[in-house]
């Protein structure tokens, strides 16, 4: 853009202002818009592949400085040593252990909900958040078949799940604790007895932690 200043060729790196950071920046913003709006026409995403560290580590050497980079050098760097080695978990080729909601919408929603630095902690900083989350776990246990007394809760990933997983029926069964059983004799020591019976069903390529974790440990 010709009335970029930071683009200037009278303007030199050192003289650009410190807070431009915090300021709208029209050409940043154009930037963003154009790379958001063709990674979202790509009919065929590509799933890309992480290389070895080495030619990585080589071109960004000395990225970070006193100054900053102009936006458009930061983007292609983004685009060509960033995102071509993380695997994309949106492609169609992507079959990997790390899920992910690949539709176009919820990618674009995406850059809605992060451009208000959305967060959903707690009932006091994050209730209309958290109102629409119980909404959708809501609906999730009605199409499980689940009672009106069914909740739950959203997490970032396999292993947070696992452990609710297995907190939940331990404390159901009377147990203050299920944590003491991961092989830790000091630990185990301070888990108490089952007070109720419960069982875990889990199929043969479960989690390894799963495993260790509900398996009988020393009374």
């Amino acid at each position: 853009m010709e009335n970029d200043p930071y683009l200037a060729h009278h303007v030199v790196r050192e003289t650009r202002p410190a807070d431009r950071m915090h300021q709208y920046d029209p050409h940043l913003a154009g930037l963003v818009y154009e790379y958001v709006r063709t990674r979202l026409g790509f009919t065929d995403t590509p799933l890309d592949y992480p290389t070895p560290p080495e030619p990585i580590i080589e071109a960004l050497d000395g990225f970070i400085d006193e100054y900053g980079r102009d936006p458009r050098e930061v983007l292609d760097t983004y685009v060509q040593h960033i995102a071509t080695n993380v695997l994309s978990t949106d492609s169609p080729r992507f079959f990997g252990f790390i899920p992910a909601a690949p539709t176009k919408a919820a990618l674009l929603f995406d850059t809605v909900v992060s451009i208000a630095s959305l967060q959903g902690c707690s009932w006091l900083e994050a209730s209309g958040a958290i109102v629409a989350e119980n909404q959708v776990l809501r609906w999730l246990a009605d199409l499980a078949g689940m009672p009106p007394s069914a909740g739950g809760t959203f997490v970032s990933g396999g292993s947070a799940a696992n452990l609710s997983g297995l907190a939940s029926p331990g404390r159901s069964a009377g147990n203050a604790s299920v944590f003491g059983r991961c092989g830790s004799p000091a630990a185990t020591k301070r888990t108490p007895r089952w007070t109720t019976p419960f069982a875990s069903l889990m199929s043969k390529r479960s989690s390894y932690r799963l495993r260790i974790t509900v398996s009988p440990g020393p009374r």
